[in-house]
C-alpha cells in the first residue's frame, strides 16, 4: 500500500511539474520573440504573465523540489525584469536563455529514468 502511494505521488508530481514547465516554456518562447523584435512593452507584459504563473505554482514546486532550484529561478526572473526595464537586448536574451535552461533542467531531472534513480 505504501509503495502504491509513493509511486502514485511521484507520478502525480511528475505530471504537475511537466504541465507547469510546458506552460512556462511556451510563455518564455513568446517572451523571446518580443525581446528579439525589441518590443519592450510587450516583453514586459509577457514577463509579468510568466512571473504570475510562476508565483502561483512556486509553492508546490518548493514542496516537490530542491529549494535552491526554485531560488535560482526566482533570481533569474528578477534579473530578466531589470534587463527588460533597461532595454538591454544581449543581457535580456542571455538571462532568458538561462531561465529556460533552469526550467527545462528541472523537468528533465524529474523524469523517471535510470539516470535519475541512480
Amino acid at each position: 500500500m505504501i509503495l502504491v502511494l509513493l509511486l502514485g505521488g511521484s507520478f502525480a508530481s511528475y505530471h504537475y511539474i511537466q504541465g507547469t514547465t510546458q506552460t512556462l516554456g511556451s510563455q518564455l518562447d513568446t517572451l523571446e520573440q518580443s525581446i528579439s523584435s525589441q518590443q519592450w512593452d510587450a516583453a514586459e507584459k509577457e514577463l509579468d504573465t510568466a512571473q504570475q504563473h510562476w508565483d502561483n505554482n512556486k509553492n508546490w514546486w518548493t514542496v516537490l523540489l530542491d529549494h535552491q532550484e526554485v531560488d535560482r529561478i526566482d533570481l533569474s526572473f528578477k534579473r530578466l525584469d531589470k534587463y527588460l526595464v533597461t532595454q538591454n537586448l544581449p543581457l535580456s536574451l542571455g538571462e532568458l536563455s538561462d531561465l529556460e535552461l533552469l526550467i527545462h533542467h528541472i523537468s528533465d531531472s524529474e523524469k523517471l529514468t535510470i539516470e535519475n534513480i541512480l
